[in-house]
């Protein structure tokens, strides 16, 4: 279930160019976000962060956020095309075992992850 959280950056770390993960004050929770450009948070900016929460790690997981402070907007892109392509191979090779079983799931984890992002980024 996608959620919202915002608040103040209190600290982040730089995992690469396109993933951070930080923590806004008040919010007992750390983020991880990764985006498809390079991101902009500082600390002591304002961010929205729209995602859902990942039970296995306890982090809250971004796929779409807005730094109010800077006026930077960013999200994931996970390759929706890729998604369904992989769908439609898996069905046009049905007769062999191995796209049936590996392409099609693939394909609709892709599909079903840019509809949450898809979401995420309406609902800043």
């Amino acid at each position: 279930m996608l959620k919202k959280l915002e608040g103040t950056v209190a600290s982040y770390n730089a995992v690469s160019t396109y993933s951070v993960q930080f923590e806004l004050d008040g919010v007992r929770k750390v983020v991880e976000l990764t985006v498809s450009e390079p991101w902009v948070i500082h600390r002591g900016d304002e961010i929205v962060v729209a995602g859902e929460e990942d039970e296995k790690t306890g982090k809250f997981i971004g796929y779409a956020y807005k730094n109010v402070t800077r006026g930077v907007f960013g999200k994931y892109n996970p390759g929706v095309v890729g998604g369904y392509l992989f769908v439609i191979g898996g069905l046009l090779l049905c007769w062999a075992i191995f796209p049936l079983f590996f392409h099609i799931p693939i394909g609709l984890r892709v599909i079903r992850l840019g509809k949450k992002v898809t979401q995420a980024a309406e609902s800043l």
